[in-house]
């Protein structure tokens, strides 16, 4: 059966009077067979045809939609034409799913079926694996903190690792023994050494995580981030691990020395070291755009479409695909808001780049719009 996403989109499609003869089929088949998807079918409908609803559908300005929708993602691709009467239905429609998608939303999160995420990852769950095999589902901050600081206090085994990882959609913060907190983004992972005391504050990490650390300035504390390693006394600053081709270290407040072979940086607030197998360089950057997806929100700034897609993957749990190599490099401007539908995002794509998409079972394909 389509995905939440994909029946969101063809409700927003059939209301706006966009839907393709194949998806009207496939429509069709859902509301004859599916009682579940009828039921919100209905909700749906009667809520577009209630007074306030219509409403607000009939009080769009056409030229703010299409404004509010070109600023959320800005393509630049060369050539691009601005065929903006094709475009308008796709906006119109997804205002639309972003108007009803809550409601629609409670059916599916309801429903006791696995989540496209939870098949592809094989967990939804946050889980604290302990050294000795124990394994924890970990619901929230208090309860990782309070299973870290024991397995710590009781613990006494050098070289041996507690780890928690963070499934795609989720994300997991928590406290270390010494009072230092840590975010852990979407598919990321921490290992934390089973004696973690003060005297040896030592973490590993794979994927990206922003840490608050407290200061023991007799004590430091070291974040190995593959080859590269970052030292620190009090600090907060942003690790980003997840392309494999370079490490991004990006200091908030205090000081970080980031060592990778015989290569150092030190860090001053602003400032991130960029890890690469050719060393290590320093740059600036910018504090409002990065690390904000610790508040649900990812910013790129003229960044290719092809580094787009792990983010999507991690944040939706879904497997990506561009069919033509050549959309790969096209180039974005924009921010993605997690608690946003998907599908907000794809239609953003669609009415500002040209990129048409579809879903292949749990797989996403994006390919470029034709001209008609």
């Amino acid at each position: 059966m389509p995905d939440q996403d994909r029946i969101s989109q063809l409700f927003a499609d059939c209301i706006a009077g966009s839907l393709s003869e194949e998806d009207g089929r496939l429509l069709e088949q859902l509301l004859s067979t599916d009682e579940g998807i009828r039921k919100k079918w209905m909700e749906y409908e009667k809520a577009f045809e209630s007074g306030s609803s219509r409403r607000v559908l009939e009080g769009i300005d056409t030229d703010q939609a299409w404004s509010l929708v070109s600023q959320r993602i800005v393509a630049r691709r060369k050539g691009a034409l601005p065929w903006r009467n094709r475009w308008m239905v796709a906006a119109i429609a997804a205002v639309l799913l972003a108007v009803f998608s809550f409601g629609f939303g409670n059916y599916f999160f309801s429903t006791p079926e696995t989540s496209d995420a939870g098949k592809m990852n094989g967990n939804s769950d946050v889980v604290l694996e302990l050294w000795s095999g124990e394994r924890h589902n970990l619901v929230d901050t208090a309860q990782g903190t309070a299973l870290i600081r024991k397995a710590s206090a009781s613990s006494q085994r050098p070289g041996a690792f507690n780890t928690i990882s963070v499934p795609a959609t989720r994300e997991y913060h928590f406290m270390l023994p010494d009072g230092s907190e840590v975010w852990l983004n979407s598919s990321s992972k921490l290992q934390i050494p089973a004696s973690f005391q003060t005297s040896s504050r030592d973490v590993f990490l794979k994927g990206e995580a922003y840490f608050k650390i407290a200061n023991h300035a007799k004590f430091p504390f070291t974040v190995h981030a593959d080859s590269l390693d970052i030292c620190v006394l009090g600090t907060e600053f942003n690790v980003n691990n997840f392309e494999g081709v370079q490490i991004v270290t990006s200091l908030f407040s205090g000081a970080v020395e980031t060592r990778i072979g015989g290569d150092r940086i030190q860090l001053s607030p602003g400032y991130e070291a960029i890890a690469t197998k050719e060393g290590l360089l320093s740059r600036e950057f910018d504090p409002t755009t990065t690390a904000t997806w610790r508040s649900g929100i990812y910013h790129f700034e003229n960044e290719p479409l092809e580094r787009l897609l792990p983010v999507l993957e991690r944040w939706y749990g879904k497997r990506t695909r561009i069919t033509d190599p050549t959309l790969s490099a096209t180039k974005l401007s924009g921010a993605i808001r997690k608690t946003d539908s998907i599908t907000v995002f794809l239609e953003n794509l669609k009415t500002t780049a040209d990129i048409e998409y579809r879903f292949s079972g749990d797989t996403l394909l994006l390919s470029y719009t034709l001209p008609k």
